[in-house]
């Protein structure tokens, strides 16, 4: 089955981008920093039998137009999307950076949700906005401004995957990663830094999954 096609729609915040597939309940998908809505091409040829699968493309990745790195915004964008694509409750899955956002997501508009899932992420860093990035995140900006775009991707994969990794899982993650927007790298990176959802997530009431790995 091929990965849908990708579409946009216009909001005051900016363009986003996304893929959807499917009918039925809805499932929402939310990339990492090396990811875009290209990263849930498994999750649309299974889910997408029984289910509405949606995929964004975060702000400053895929053809969504880059924003201001705050959390609200982010999530005044997604808000925007799916109040324009789903009308009943959805469950939402938030993958690594997505995890933030999906937590941020979830403490605003709980009612929206029938449940979270939290894969390989945390509550955010919690670290005061404008502060020089940590060197670990510094480094993969940097590699981004010097590296060709397949190098880039080469680098991100290699970072991602275990050696063993089938090569074909292993150049479709460096395809995507490649994909990767230096302005959308960065205010994602500060999204995560910048975020802290410790208090909310602790307190929600929300049937939830958390995958770690």
């Amino acid at each position: 089955m091929a990965l849908p096609e990708l579409k946009t729609i216009n909001f005051p915040d900016g363009k986003i981008s996304y893929r959807e597939m499917g009918a039925g309940p809805s499932i929402v998908f939310l990339h990492g920093l090396a990811g875009n809505s290209r990263s849930w091409e498994g999750q649309f040829n299974y889910f997408s039998e029984t289910h509405h699968v949606i995929a964004w493309d975060t702000p400053g990745y895929g053809r969504s137009d880059n924003t201001k790195a705050d959390i609200d915004i982010y999530t005044n964008c997604l808000s925007q999307l799916l109040g324009s694509l789903i009308k009943d409750q959805f469950l939402l899955v938030g993958h690594s950076m997505g995890g933030v956002l999906a937590g941020h997501f979830a403490n605003r508009f709980r009612n929206q949700l029938v449940g979270l899932v939290l894969s390989c992420t945390h509550a955010g860093n919690g670290l005061i906005k404008g502060l020089a990035l940590p060197e670990r995140y510094q480094l993969r900006v940097d590699d981004l401004n010097t590296m060709t775009a397949e190098s880039y991707g080469i680098s991100r994969a290699k970072a991602m995957l275990a050696l063993n990794t089938p090569s074909a899982i292993f150049d479709k993650a460096a395809n995507i990663a490649a994909d990767t927007q230096i302005g959308g790298l960065t205010n994602a990176i500060r999204i995560i830094l910048e975020t802290d959802n410790t208090e909310s997530l602790s307190s929600l009431d929300l049937p939830s999954m958390v995958i770690s790995g």
